[in-house]
């Protein structure tokens, strides 16, 4: 969970930069997309803080509609450990539940090995 915003008597020190009408639009941009003011953007990439941009809400719903699917092969593999169910179908479930988790994961943003 990002930081909380500093208080603007904790900002004292003015910094400008000059920037040409493109570079701002693009910075404007990308500030937008991670749903940050611009300044606060801009002070998290001077220094290289991680900026995490939200999932967006298509992305959202799609990652809760994965849901009842992940919790079904989640059940067909406790069956699968239980030696429920026929031999074999241990590993194809394994692989499926491990491409579910990517796809939420990608839906929401995550690359694998980040934080």
């Amino acid at each position: 969970m990002p930081r909380p915003l500093k208080s603007s008597r904790e900002l004292r020190q003015r910094f400008d930069l000059y920037l040409d009408e493109r570079e701002v639009d693009q910075i404007r941009a990308s500030a937008q997309a991670a749903r940050l003011p611009m300044s606060t953007f801009l002070r998290r990439v001077a220094l290289r803080q991680q900026i995490t941009v939200p999932p967006s809400a298509g992305n959202l719903e799609r990652w809760r509609e994965l849901a009842p699917l992940a919790n079904n092969l989640n059940q067909i593999a406790h069956a699968c450990n239980a030696g429920l169910l026929p031999e074999g179908i241990d590993p194809v479930v394994s692989q499926l539940a491990e491409q579910v988790r990517l796809l939420r994961m990608e839906l929401l943003g995550v690359r694998e090995g980040s934080p």
